[in-house]
């Protein structure tokens, strides 16, 4: 039989239990009702098969929370998301992640790592095909935010293409070159080099080198005195004025040219007619080059090809130089746009100078070339 005394120590038991078990549920995670969370969203254009609520959230492979909702803009955003096919997905971070990198609130924030290039995207967990969402930090010119026409409801952080979808649209883009090239008659195109190649190949087997030889060297002569003479002429202090001038003359030209619509038609028309003729050249070129006897008269190519690169290596200085003063021409053109009276009038007086030097080398070729024009013969005489 139980006494009274017996009823209050078991009320009393069961009590300090119950409190027992409170202080345990609490200590194993009831604890986290009360910590303070950030939901963030972020939307993905293509197929988060693989990726469920519960995920995790990883930031530079950090767990810092957990996918919380999935599924589609149109049924968060309603009208305001209407025909976008983008996947919804929100999630739970924790309160830490934005506080530790600066000073303002989350929101403001998080929009400044986005604008650093703070993305959001899908990755593989192994072989298991399980996804979970990574935010890192990407190029943001290379990656920008899809199109949106709504206010996200909570911290938005755009999302990135994942890896697979990259190596999708690599071997995607590898296959449309591949039909380009069969499209583009390859083939056809080997084979034309192929004959290209026999040709000069006969053509250097059968030369005869003590002919072409000694031509050739004597061009090769020729061309060296030209760039001499070319590099001269760019160290002359004088070509600092003619810079000047020839910028504003190229300028008026380049006006000329644009007012000139009927003229530019015409010009390209006369540039097919000039581009067939040069296919007809090629063919008698490739003519000349498969016959024997021009292949007699160059067999000597070692000295020549010797001679050639020497002359490449200056037509590389030159042309480097050349290529500076044609910098400095560009950016003297950009700064005399606005100088088109002065521009036309140069122009024009370029051209009467022109004309001038024009009519005294009809009258005096060789005092033009050598010296100056005979003295004039008296009246009268013969």
């Amino acid at each position: 039989m139980i006494r009274g005394g017996d009823y209050f120590k078991l009320g009393l038991f069961v009590i300090a239990g119950v409190a027992l078990l409170l202080v345990v549920l609490f200590a194993l995670g009831a604890g986290k009702l009360f910590q303070r969370t950030y939901q963030m969203e972020t939307y993905i254009n293509e197929s988060v098969n693989g990726l469920e609520v519960g995920s995790p959230v990883k930031f530079r492979g950090v767990r810092v929370g957990s996918v919380s909702e999935i599924g589609f803009v149109s049924g968060k955003y309603g009208k305001g998301a209407a025909g976008y096919r983008y996947v919804y997905v929100l999630c739970t971070l924790d309160h830490d992640l934005f506080g530790t990198m600066g000073p303002k609130p989350a929101r403001e924030q998080a929009a400044d790592e986005v604008a650093r290039g703070l993305r959001a995207r899908t990755i593989s967990q192994g072989l298991t095909g399980q996804l979970f969402l990574g935010l890192d930090y990407v190029e943001p010119s290379r990656n920008p935010p899809l199109p949106i026409d709504w206010e996200p409801g909570s911290i938005y952080v755009p999302a990135a293409p994942s890896t697979l979808s990259q190596a999708e649209q690599a071997v995607l883009s590898i296959s449309n070159t591949l039909n380009g090239l069969d499209k583009a008659e390859l083939p056809e195109a080997v084979k034309s080099f192929r004959r290209f190649a026999d040709s000069a190949s006969h053509f250097l087997d059968s030369t005869d080198p003590k002919v072409v030889g000694p031509k050739l060297a004597a061009t090769l002569d020729q061309t060296r005195l030209l760039i001499a003479r070319i590099n001269q002429l760019l160290a002359d202090p004088a070509a600092e004025r003619i810079v000047p001038e020839t910028a504003r003359a190229v300028t008026g030209v380049r006006k000329v040219v644009e007012a000139a619509g009927p003229d530019t038609v015409k010009l390209v028309h006369d540039s097919r007619e000039t581009v067939a003729s040069l296919k007809v050249s090629a063919k008698a070129l490739e003519k000349f080059l498969a016959d024997p006897e021009t292949s007699r008269q160059l067999a000597a190519m070692p000295g020549a090809i010797k001679q050639a690169r020497e002359t490449i290596v200056e037509l590389h200085s030159a042309a480097k130089r050349l290529n500076d003063v044609l910098g400095r021409v560009e950016q003297l053109t950009a700064s005399q746009q606005a100088n088109v009276e002065g521009i036309l009038e140069s122009a024009r007086g370029l051209v009467d100078n022109l004309k001038e030097l024009t009519g005294e080398a009809k009258r005096y070729p060789s005092g033009v070339l050598f010296g100056p024009p005979p003295a004039k013969s008296p009246l009268g005489g013969k």
